[in-house]
């Protein structure tokens, strides 16, 4: 079977594009109606807000993972049931995560830093977020498996409505509820995303998906819900150290670089979301040639990317501060953090591309090890060594330090792999 990869890259990119725009987006009317307060509030609440997300997509491909490979196999009917259990998953995952994000937001957000007046802001939007769980849940994962059975182009129109219902609420909340106003816009713009998807699937009949599948599928969603979590992770760390070195201004200023960043996060994502079924497919039809053809394509995307993302710093440095209304200090440390993330991007790219390959493949242990590595031991490190001897700067240089580690790791595994590896 010959795959069209255009057919699934560019839909996925622009997919992911747009849903990085709804953080950008939401980042201009917080900085309007709030300031540093406000976009600061963002950022510590963010992590609760990507775990939700994470949640779905990891299942999603985790699902597409599994559907693929068996359909590669012309296990068809298995994959149907496949495919039944990622959808039960959904909905089970949608309300579990539901009730433990309405039990923990208020002291998590308490843990992770928020005080005063942030801690206000970042409660409000965290509180509708919570409760609107489930949707979030299902508009991200049923995205994955409508793109997973080759109907990208309407998965990328479902994103774009989605996004056109969350400006508009935007535009009509948030000078009036400020943060809760933007809460409001995503839970029901993800809620019109996953009823438009839902409509586009047909199951099977008498199928006793969960049983059979849904094991399988769970192991398969460990690593790209990681991927995806792993920049909201280090979030976590990056804001406790710049709150610590900088107060509100500087985590103001990570917040607003984060939406450049994230915006890049998400591009290389649907590069790496768009070779996923094909790379799955291809893997268990045993077809080495298209596998080969697939990941070299996607590495020349993504190196164009972070060329074309290095030469934008410069522009990105003289605009942002002023797109989203910040203040003098907040401005000078986002000069300086904005020249040295640009080294990070090549870097975060190859670690993407990698650990996405590799749980496509279902090499779960590799993948899961690349994944987990940086936020759980390689960003904390880079941090605390890197904010020692440069203080302000030393947190910004964490993140090319942290992606050069989770490479220098993946060597030897390389190595190891190298015979089997396509």
């Amino acid at each position: 079977m010959k795959f069209n990869l255009a057919k699934y890259i560019i839909p996925s990119v622009i997919s992911m594009v747009l849903i990085g725009t709804y953080t950008t987006i939401d980042g201009l009317f917080i900085g309007d109606a709030s300031g540093d307060a406000g976009l600061a509030a963002v950022n510590f609440a963010w992590p609760i807000v990507a775990f939700i997300t994470s949640v779905g997509t990891g299942i999603g491909v985790g699902g597409a993972i599994v559907i693929n490979h068996l359909r590669g196999k012309e296990e068809i009917a298995a994959a149907e049931t496949a495919k039944c259990a990622a959808l039960k998953l959904l909905v089970i995952a949608g309300v579990v995560v539901t009730m433990l994000t309405i039990l923990t937001y208020s002291p998590l957000l308490i843990v992770m830093g928020a005080k005063v007046e942030t801690l206000v802001y970042a409660q409000e939007y965290s509180r509708v977020i919570s409760f609107g769980a489930l949707f979030q849940i299902m508009g991200s994962g049923l995205l994955v498996l409508l793109r997973n059975e080759g109907k990208t182009v309407r998965a990328m129109l479902y994103t774009v409505v989605g996004l056109a219902v969350h400006i508009a609420l935007d535009a009509l909340l948030v000078q009036r509820y400020i943060l809760r106003g933007v809460a409001i816009s995503t839970v029901i713009s993800q809620l019109v995303v996953a009823v438009l998807c839902a409509a586009s699937f047909r199951l099977p009949r008498k199928e006793d998906a969960l049983k059979t599948s849904g094991a399988d599928i769970l192991s398969s969603s460990l690593a790209p819900f990681g991927l995806n979590f792993v920049p909201s992770a280090v979030l976590l760390f990056t804001n406790y150290f710049a709150m610590r070195s900088g107060g509100t201004e500087m985590v103001s200023a990570y917040a607003v670089m984060s939406y450049a960043v994230y915006f890049y996060d998400y591009l290389c994502q649907g590069v790496c979301d768009g070779i996923q079924p094909v790379v799955s497919y291809t893997h268990g039809a045993r077809d080495s040639l298209q596998k080969k053809k697939t990941l070299f394509t996607a590495a020349l995307v993504l190196a164009v990317a972070s060329c074309g993302f290095v030469a934008l710093t410069p522009v990105l440095v003289n605009n942002m501060p002023k797109i989203f209304s910040v203040s003098t200090e907040t401005e000078n440390y986002i000069r300086r953090g904005f020249v040295i993330y640009a080294a990070s991007y090549p870097l975060k790219a190859m670690v993407k591309l990698v650990c996405a390959y590799y749980y496509s493949i279902k090499k779960l242990w590799v993948s899961n090890i690349l994944t987990y590595l940086d936020p759980l031991l390689f960003t904390p490190l880079s941090l605390m060594l890197a904010s020692s001897f440069a203080w302000q700067d030393g947190i910004w240089l964490s993140l090319p330090l942290s992606q050069a580690a989770v490479m220098l790791v993946f060597l030897p595994i390389f190595m190891m792999q190298r015979r089997n590896q396509i």
